[in-house]
């Protein structure tokens, strides 16, 4: 394929199979290095799509980890209303419980003598 150089050759034949070498050369690595330039093209063009898919998804997270927060504190309310409302009912159940001792389970007379005895106190 290529022409060995002889020493005792044409000169000129020698120099013109060198430069036709090293156009070959200069040819091949023209070629690798539009080559290896259009990869690093792509690769730059896929760095720059997983930076702002990146930056989107930073962006996700923020703003659900600002709905987290608002979450968090929507159950601490609401787990302090029900705590509330269960004091409530409590107190309500103690009321109930005092009115059935009070009027329900005493006789007539000890009602009328615990409201007399009272008044007068």
């Amino acid at each position: 394929m290529y022409s060995v150089i002889e020493e005792n050759g044409n000169k000129a034949l020698e120099l013109a199979s060198i430069h036709e070498r090293l156009d070959e050369i200069r040819a091949y690595l023209n070629q690798e290095i539009a080559f290896k330039q259009s990869i690093i093209e792509e690769q730059k063009g896929q760095i720059d799509r997983l930076k702002t898919q990146s930056e989107g998804k930073d962006l996700l997270i923020s703003r659900l980890e600002e709905q987290l927060q608002e979450c968090r504190q929507t159950n601490e309310g609401t787990r302090q209303l029900i705590n509330k409302l269960l004091n409530d009912i409590s107190n309500y159940q103690k009321d109930i419980d005092w009115y059935k001792r009070t009027y329900v389970k005493r006789s007539i007379a000890g009602t009328i003598w615990q409201k007399l005895f009272r008044k007068t106190s």
